[in-house]
């Protein structure tokens, strides 16, 4: 572009002042790029040890996806039936999920609660007044998340 148009040129100064905007930018961005190169490269690593992990895990994670399933299953169908029943709920559910399912959002409701009763099965929660207990003291990935998770949908309700 430069080679084609006379020095005056409106285009050979548009031109001139383009490159120089764009060349402080290209070399922030490529010093950006250097900083993040370490850390992607660790990602990365972590990502194939992660992959071989789960590959040698693959039966056991399978097992263990179907047992939530399962257990998922039966908290429902219990649920489901102590609604049917009628039967008087504890006051941690009542208190976050109320007495009964909303006629608008049944489905909603019932998995949300499906999913804080599989939450104190899993810990141990015994609270009778706090559905999900204290949150965790430290962290750890998956009851951490799925505190947080649960938290924030009984929130919503």
């Amino acid at each position: 572009m430069l080679a084609s148009h006379p020095r005056t040129s409106r285009e050979y100064k548009q031109a001139v002042w383009d490159f120089g905007m764009s060349r402080p930018l290209a070399e922030q961005h490529d010093q950006r790029a250097k900083k993040l190169a370490g850390p992607a490269q660790t990602a990365r690593a972590a990502l194939a040890q992660d992959d071989t992990l789960r590959q040698a895990k693959a039966l056991l994670i399978e097992q263990g996806d179907k047992a939530e399933r399962k257990l998922n299953w039966l908290l429902r169908g219990r649920l489901a039936d102590a609604v049917r029943d009628r039967a008087l709920l504890p006051m941690w559910f009542v208190t976050v999920l109320g007495p009964v399912p909303p006629a608008h959002k049944t489905q909603a409701w019932l998995d949300l609660a499906t999913q804080v009763l599989a939450y104190r099965v899993t810990y141990g929660i015994t609270d009778q007044v706090v559905a999900l207990g204290p949150a965790p003291d430290e962290y750890l990935p998956r009851r951490t998340e799925w505190h947080g998770v649960l938290v924030k949908n009984l929130r919503r309700w």
